[in-house]
């Protein structure tokens, strides 16, 4: 995954909203969204079927998890999968405990990443490049790509941060379409990665997904390819089979206050 959009606490009645394009190689095998078997109970995440791990997840306790890369010169493929650690973010039954945790890991044992994690109070993400950082998220818009979130001196994530935070602060009835567009869109020019939706020979936006995790009103929709020319299909149910919790805590938006 290497564009993350979050709306973490900005309506009152969703405590976050995810918008995420996987951009990978086109041979690698994945599977889409599924109830699964996590390690500390059942999770609601896609599969990369080479590495066995995921790009992003939600658990019964309603903590989400994603990850994104880093670019780095020397990318060791004998290191344990990035994918993993998403699996083992969704194995805490909060935001914070999976912070803590993944604050704690060790020098040089993974490629670098972001990982963005998330429930109902807290976001934060762990930014490992040799060694993991921690940035606390204020309730707002963030966007996770592949230098540090919310990086505005990154075109793409400026641009990115910008189309969000006008989502976010339109009608709530919108908010659905706004980001399913900012997932869909494409700059003009030779750079094809500047894109939200990448298309680069074999290379590019594998899936989009869009999740929103709030009291009565969850939606879960993914779509497998391209979301410029892919459908999104509807996987709510699933949200339900799970048994997310729901609350948000009125008062405590962002952008809005609680009716």
């Amino acid at each position: 995954m290497c564009t993350l959009v979050a709306l973490h606490r900005c309506t009152p009645d969703a405590f976050l909203w995810i918008a995420a394009n996987r951009d990978e190689y086109l041979d690698r095998a994945a599977e889409g969204p599924s109830l699964r078997a996590g390690r500390n109970g059942p999770v609601i995440a896609p599969l990369d079927r080479r590495a066995g791990g995921t790009w992003w997840g939600v658990n019964a306790h309603g903590v989400f998890a994603a990850i994104t890369n880093r670019p780095t010169r020397a990318l060791d493929a004998t290191r344990r999968s990035r994918g993993q650690l998403v699996l083992d973010a969704l194995a805490h039954d909060s935001a914070q405990a999976a912070t803590d945790a993944l604050s704690e890991l060790g020098r040089d044992l993974y490629n670098p990443f972001n990982l963005f994690v998330a429930d109902t109070n807290d976001a934060a993400a762990i930014v490992y490049d040799e060694t993991p950082r921690v940035m606390l998220l204020a309730p707002g818009v963030h966007v996770v790509g592949n230098a540090d979130p919310n990086a505005r001196e990154v075109a793409k994530i400026r641009r990115t941060l910008d189309r969000a935070e006008a989502v976010a602060a339109g009608p709530v009835e919108c908010i659905a379409d706004g980001l399913t567009a900012i997932c869909r869109s494409h700059e003009a020019g030779d750079d094809p990665l500047a894109s939200t939706c990448v298309h680069r020979g074999g290379y590019g936006t594998r899936s989009s997904t869009l999740l929103r995790l709030g009291h009565g009103r969850a939606l879960l929709r993914h779509a497998d390819g391209p979301p410029c020319t892919s459908p999104y299909h509807d996987f709510t149910p699933l949200l339900a089979e799970l048994g997310t919790p729901a609350e948000t805590r009125a008062g405590e938006t962002a952008t809005r206050k609680a009716s």
